[in-house]
C-alpha cells in the first residue's frame, strides 16, 4: 500500500520547470532566462512560451515537443488499482479470515 501511495502521489502531483537561454548576436535582443513550467499529465505540446527571434524586437510563441500523458496516466492508474487491490486484500485477510479459511474458493480465485 505504501509503495502504491508513493507511486501515484509522486507522479500525479509532479511539476517541473525548464529554463532556456536565447543568446543573440545583438545582446539587447537576448533573453537569458526563459522559465517554462510543466506538470502532470505531461502534455508538453500544450505548454507555450515566448522566445526572441533575434531579428528585431519581435518575439515568437513556441511550444515544447512531446505528449507523454498516456504513459503518465497509465502509471498513475495502475498505482491506484494496486492500492485499491492491496486495501481490499488487507480487509479480506483481517476481517474475513475465518470465512477465508473455511472455503477453498476464495484462495483459488
Amino acid at each position: 500500500q505504501l509503495f502504491a501511495i508513493f507511486a501515484f502521489a509522486t507522479c500525479g502531483g509532479y511539476s517541473g520547470e525548464l529554463r532556456l537561454s536565447v543568446d543573440c548576436a545583438n545582446k539587447s535582443e537576448s533573453d537569458l532566462s526563459i522559465d517554462i513550467a510543466f506538470a502532470y499529465p505531461f502534455r508538453l505540446h500544450q505548454v507555450n512560451f515566448e522566445a526572441p527571434t533575434c531579428e528585431g524586437k519581435r518575439r515568437e510563441t513556441l511550444a515544447l515537443i512531446g505528449d507523454f500523458s498516456s504513459s503518465a496516466e497509465f502509471f498513475v492508474t495502475i498505482a491506484v488499482f494496486a492500492f485499491l487491490y492491496s486495501l481490499a486484500a488487507t480487509v479480506v485477510y483481517i476481517f474475513f479470515q475465518n470465512k477465508y479459511r473455511e472455503n477453498n474458493r476464495g484462495p483459488l480465485i
